[in-house]
């Protein structure tokens, strides 16, 4: 069971490296245009994030993949305990620009998701998943896939559940409602009507 649950939280974190970077690459305009709305990074080193964070997800992911399959678990552990802190940095980033009263995208899907506390729940959830993975590791002894083709294809499927369900996250819960194009102060119809003139009745045809 630990093995199967080794294999599971693992193939989740590393799942997730691997569709950010993918998403940061077939838009490479995303990522860095949404550090620049957050304002956080000064404007030279925003494209050097961009390609640092997307290199790193990268890296992170197929290393991780490589020791997952060729089984070896000291080196899958040590990709998870990167993976679980680059995670936990999006979370404290993000938890920063939003609590510093910044706005802008996410940056980290191909369409224009808001910036939210959900982007920085994901965040915080993919940690902890790879944080576990990384101690879940190091306890099944090995972090191949169980031997059967069973229990292979079902620690895959609760890998590739987790991922989906954790990125999806931030889109499935957005609220367009909660981010209108116009305020109310600003909308035609909530304008107030004129007052009559002082000392008289309103007048009318």
């Amino acid at each position: 069971m630990t093995t199967f649950l080794a294999t599971a939280t693992a193939g989740a974190a590393l799942l997730a490296l691997l569709a950010g970077c993918a998403g940061h690459l077939s838009r490479p305009a995303g990522l860095p245009d949404a550090l620049h709305a957050h304002g956080v990074l000064p404007a030279g080193a925003v494209r050097a994030a961009a390609a640092a964070v997307t290199a790193a997800e990268g890296l992170l992911g197929l290393a991780g993949a490589t020791a997952l399959i060729a089984g070896a678990r000291d080196a899958l552990a040590l990709v998870l305990a990167a993976a679980a802190l680059l995670f936990t940095g999006y979370a404290a980033y993000t938890r920063h620009v939003l609590a510093s009263g910044r706005g802008g995208p996410c940056g980290c899907a191909r369409s224009e998701l808001p910036l939210s506390g959900w982007v920085t729940v994901r965040a915080a959830a993919l940690a902890a998943l790879a944080a576990t993975g990384a101690v879940l590791t190091g306890l099944a002894g090995a972090p191949a896939p169980p031997g059967s083709t069973a229990q292979t294809a079902t620690a895959a499927l609760a890998a590739a559940a987790f991922a989906l369900l954790l990125w999806t996250l931030p889109a499935a819960l957005h609220d367009p409602e909660a981010h209108p194009a116009s305020s109310p102060a600003t909308s035609p119809t909530s304008a107030p009507a004129p007052l009559p003139a002082s000392g008289g009745r309103p007048w009318t045809s």
